[in-house]
């Protein structure tokens, strides 16, 4: 399916943002790039590519993004595999870029696209056996770092 999104960039630097379309080209399924302002108006094929990949590749150039934080208190039985959760949540729902479990706190942070839809990803985590509790935090954050 072909998905058109807008991205905020944090670069003040016009050499980076050049770098950040040679990045993203070399992905397969990126069908169209363009800046305006600070902003990246890319269409892809999620066939082939998902935002995830997107975000993590441009974030990796340390090149900053605006994305959405949603925290949320959770009741999970029994143990939860993070990266598992990461990837199953990255492949059911395009715009899921990075999702924290705290199992301490029984809080899950979840980073995603600004548009994404926060009632599918709690639908999509209550199918997965996770019960969420409480919504905490809902923000647009800066974020710099790509994950390790």
């Amino acid at each position: 399916m072909e998905v058109t999104r807008v991205v905020r960039v944090q670069s003040n630097c016009r050499e980076c943002l050049d770098l950040v379309i040679k990045a993203l080209s070399v992905l397969s399924g990126i069908l169209l790039m363009k800046f305006f302002d600070d902003e990246l108006v890319i269409t892809y094929d999620t066939n082939n590519v998902n935002f995830s990949d997107i975000a993590q590749s441009i974030l990796s150039l340390g090149v900053g993004l605006i994305l959405r934080k949603v925290i949320m208190n959770v009741s999970i039985r029994g143990r939860i595999n993070p990266e598992e959760l990461e990837s199953v949540m990255g492949r059911s729902i395009d715009g899921v870029v990075n999702v924290l479990y705290d199992q301490a706190l029984s809080r899950l942070s979840i980073i995603m696209h600004p548009d994404t839809d926060v009632n599918a990803v709690i639908n999509s985590l209550i199918n997965m056996g996770i019960t969420v509790n409480e919504v905490t935090t809902d923000e647009l954050t800066q974020v710099l770092m790509a994950r390790s």
